[in-house]
């Protein structure tokens, strides 16, 4: 593995703690507070503030694995209409016709990063679609999925 791309493992192994940290002292907070009300309204925050670390969490040997094939360079573009859906975002591949780019996870700097350079870097999909994808500039990894539409 290359310098930058053992860098973005790091980074997101530090987000992915810094998620699970922040959930857990919300989770706290919402204990020590002991008000019914408050504890049922703060699952969901505590349930969307834990999920990308959980994510990393489970998926880290599969990305570790993936990251070992050849890494290539795409052209991508966000998807009209499919831009933002949560915080997934879909990436039309430049020179294919069918296959889109769904990414879980992707922060707002890195999708102005993507909007201005146009570029990731992707490694070969395994037989479920599954791809490592890595951006130059900003130490950013995800486990993303190439889907046909």
């Amino acid at each position: 593995m290359s310098v930058w791309t053992v860098t973005c493992l790091e980074k997101a192994d530090v987000r992915a703690a810094k998620f699970l940290a922040l959930a857990a002292a919300c989770l706290l907070v919402v204990l020590f507070i002991r008000i019914p009300w408050i504890a049922v309204l703060s699952v969901p925050l505590v349930i969307e503030l834990a999920a990308p670390g959980l994510r990393h969490l489970f998926s880290r040997r599969r990305i570790v694995r993936l990251m070992d094939g050849r890494w290539r360079p795409v052209a991508v573009r966000f998807v009209p209409g499919r831009g933002r859906i949560g915080r997934s975002a879909y990436l039309e591949m430049t020179g294919s016709d069918r296959s889109l780019l769904r990414l879980p996870d992707m922060p707002e700097r890195v999708r102005v990063l993507v909007r201005h350079s146009r570029r990731v870097w992707i490694t070969e999909p395994d037989d479920r679609g599954r791809s490592v994808v890595i951006t130059r500039g900003r130490p950013f990894l995800t486990l993303g999925r190439v889907v046909i539409r």
